[in-house]
């Protein structure tokens, strides 16, 4: 009997936010997959193991190279997909985690829709977002009543004229153009509509509130909330 893959969001990083389901899902797999990028797996590691210690579990790496070069992300994200397969094809059932939530901005998905295209169970298990956790920790709302809520990624091209319209935005994986975002926001008058936080849950973890006090080179895991009104600072 075939086993089934699980892609599960663990969180943005507090072990205390994994979901019941994350944990038992954890405590009951056979294999634990973890995503490795150029940097360590530890992030997604340690936060698992304060709560289930997978050490004591079977464990795949998968490759997930940080690079825009598209062959060789549908190279890695075959291959992963080829290794999880063929545990499933051993009855085993597998448990990929994810920081975040895997239906948002997640390099799982890639693994997992080749997972499900080759014919195979596989379930999304939803995790708390990394941007709620950022608007709980700056301890405001991400929308009211009828105000829309836009999602980007930070180096995304266009997202200028999202900046010009209504709603809030919540920009994510800024790091890399941290200064172009800043300028942008001060162009616009924004910076006292922004507020950032950085490794969030984390160790490590910073809450700018104003945003010229921001370090060019930010974490990763550093997330943007621009508020359609200005900030209580």
């Amino acid at each position: 009997m075939r086993g089934k893959l699980y892609s599960v969001g663990i969180g943005p990083g507090d072990p205390e936010l994994l979901t019941l389901k994350a944990v038992r899902l954890l405590k009951e797999c056979d294999v634990v997959a973890l995503p490795k990028g150029d940097g360590d797996i530890m992030t997604a590691k340690n936060i698992v193991n304060q709560v289930v210690n997978i050490d004591e579990k079977e464990q795949l790496i998968v490759y997930m190279p940080m690079t825009k070069d598209k062959d060789a992300l549908a190279k890695a994200h075959q291959e992963g997909a080829d290794a999880i397969i063929k545990l499933l094809d051993e009855g085993k059932n597998v448990v990929f985690i994810t920081l975040g939530c895997p239906t948002v901005y997640a390099t799982c998905i890639y693994v997992h829709k080749l997972v499900l295209k080759a014919g195979y169970e596989a379930e999304l298990v939803a995790g708390v977002t990394s941007f709620c956790a950022v608007a709980a920790k700056l301890n405001v709302s991400l929308c009211e009543k009828a105000e829309p809520l836009i999602i980007l990624p930070g180096s995304y091209k266009e997202s200028s004229k999202f900046l010009d319209g209504p709603g809030n935005k919540v920009l994510m994986k800024s790091a890399s153009q941290i200064a172009a975002v800043r300028d942008e926001l001060k162009a616009r008058g924004l910076l006292t509509h922004a507020a950032m936080v950085e490794r969030c849950g984390l160790p490590g973890e910073k809450v700018y509130r104003d945003l010229n006090e921001i370090d060019e080179k930010s974490s990763y895991f550093s997330i943007i909330l621009v508020k359609e009104k200005e900030f209580d600072k």
